[in-house]
C-alpha cells in the first residue's frame, strides 16, 4: 500500500485499547486510532480503511455508561453501511475458547466480519498480525477499485488466465445475475479459492504433489523455475500460493525434456537433478516415514501416501478442490480426529488401522 493503513480500533477497555493502539502504530505502515464503543447512531465510517472491533464490549465505562451490543452487532452495522472495507474482530484467547465451545455460530458469521485475531497475537507476533491486516485491506481495495463487478473483472483481480478462470467458475463464486459485491467476493477468494487446496496450493501441498520435501521446495533455484506459477493476485498470503496447473505443467515439461516417464511425484526429482545438478529430497510419508508421499493429511498438514490415508469430509469444499484425506497417524494419535467425518468405506477400516503395527516403532 502506498499510504498508511488507517485502522479504527474500538474497545471498551480504554487502558487496553490505548496500549494496543500504541503497539499497532509502532509500524510505519499503520495509522491506528482508538475509541470507546460509539452509539450506533454516532458511527462515522468515512475515515478508516479497516475496522478492528473488540468482541466483548460489556465493560462499564468511567462515566457509568455501557453499550447495549456486542462487537459482532457493531460489525454488522458497519458492514451494512460500508460493504467494501474489511472488519476484524479482536478478543482474548479465553473468550475465543468460550465462544468456540458455547457459541460457535458467532465464529461462523463471516458475512458480518472478515477475520478474528487474538490480543495475545498482537503481543507475540506484531509483524505477522500487521502484515495480515495490510494484506486484507489491500485485497479489499483491489476489489473495490474494479470498475466492473462481473466475472471477468473478478478473475482479473486474481490474475487468472483463461484456463484458470474456467476452473474457478466451478468453485461456486458469489455471483448474483452475473455480478458480485466486494465483501462476498473477498470472502470467497480468502476462504474458498485460497482456503482449500485444488486450484491454488500452499507450499506443503505444492511440494508434496511434486514429490519433494518442503526444504527442497523452498530452494531459491527451484523457486526461480516455478516463478510463473506463483500466485500474485488479491489477498495473496505471506507464505505464498502457487497455481496448481501451472506448477504441475512446469514439472511435466521438465520431466518430458529430460526424457523421463512415470508418475510426476516420482520422476520430478530426477528430472530436476539432471537439469539443474541439484538434488532434492523426497516427500516423506508421515505414517511409514518412507518416500514418496503423494497427498497431504488434513489434520497434520503433513505429506502422506494415499494408500495410508482415508477420505475425510470436514467441510463443504467445492468438488473442484482436492479431496481431504486423513492419515493413519492422525487417526490413531490426534484427538481432533472425528470418525463421523469418514465415509462408509473408511469407517469399516478403523478397527484394522488401530490394530496395525506402527512402522516407525520397533
Amino acid at each position: 500500500m502506498s499510504s498508511k493503513l488507517k485502522i479504527w480500533y474500538i474497545d471498551d477497555d480504554p487502558k487496553e485499547g490505548k496500549r494496543l493502539q500504541s503497539r499497532l502504530s509502532r509500524t510505519t505502515s499503520i495509522d491506528c486510532r482508538f475509541s470507546s464503543p460509539p452509539s450506533l447512531g454516532e458511527l462515522n465510517e468515512d475515515w478508516a480503511d479497516l475496522y478492528l472491533i473488540d468482541y466483548d464490549l460489556t465493560r462499564i465505562q468511567p462515566d457509568g455508561g455501557k453499550v447495549d451490543y456486542q462487537g459482532s452487532t457493531l460489525a454488522s452495522e458497519i458492514r451494512t453501511r460500508v460493504a467494501d472495507k474489511p472488519i476484524v474482530l479482536i478478543t482474548r484467547g479465553s473468550i475465543y475458547r468460550d465462544l468456540k465451545q458455547s457459541k460457535p455460530q458467532v465464529l461462523d458469521q463471516l458475512q458480518i466480519y472478515d477475520d478474528l485475531i487474538l490480543k495475545d497475537e498482537l503481543d507475540e507476533d506484531l509483524k505477522g498480525v500487521t502484515s495480515s491486516l495490510i494484506t486484507l485491506s489491500q485485497g479489499f481495495r483491489d476489489l473495490s477499485r474494479s470498475q466492473r463487478k462481473d466475472w471477468q473483472a473478478l478473475t482479473g483481480v486474481l490474475n487468472a488466465n483463461e484456463h484458470e478462470a474456467r476452473i474457478l467458475r466451478e468453485a461456486v463464486p458469489p455471483l448474483s445475475d452475473g455480478r458480485w459485491f466486494v465483501s462476498g467476493a473477498a470472502r470467497w477468494v480468502r476462504h474458498v479459492v485460497l482456503g482449500y487446496p485444488g486450484i491454488l496450493y500452499d507450499e506443503v501441498h505444492a511440494a508434496t504433489r511434486l514429490g519433494i520435501s518442503i526444504e527442497g521446495f523452498r530452494k531459491s533455484s527451484l523457486q526461480r523455475v516455478l516463478k510463473s506459477a506463483k500466485y500474485d493476485g488479491a489477498f495473496g498470503p505471506n507464505d505464498g500460493r502457487w497455481w496448481k496447473d501451472r506448477l504441475l505443467g512446469i514439472a511435466a515439461e521438465l520431466i518430458q525434456a529430460e526424457g523421463l516417464g512415470g508418475p510426476l511425484n516420482e520422476t520430478f526429482r530426477e528430472a530436476y537433478r539432471r537439469k539443474m545438478r541439484v538434488k532434492l529430497l523426497p516427500a516423506i510419508c508421515v505414517w511409514d516415514n518412507t518416500p514418496t508421499a503423494d497427498w497431504v493429511c488434513y489434520l497434520l498438514h503433513k505429506p502422506v501416501k494415499i494408500k495410508h490415508s482415508l477420505h475425510y469430509y470436514p467441510d463443504n469444499r467445492p468438488a473442484v478442490m482436492d479431496d481431504a484425506r486423513v492419515s493413519f497417524r492422525a487417526v490413531r494419535e490426534m484427538g481432533e480426529f472425528d470418525d463421523n467425518l469418514l465415509d462408509a468405506d473408511g469407517a469399516k477400516l478403523l478397527n484394522s488401522i488401530e490394530d496395525l503395527a506402527d512402522p516407525q516403532r520397533p
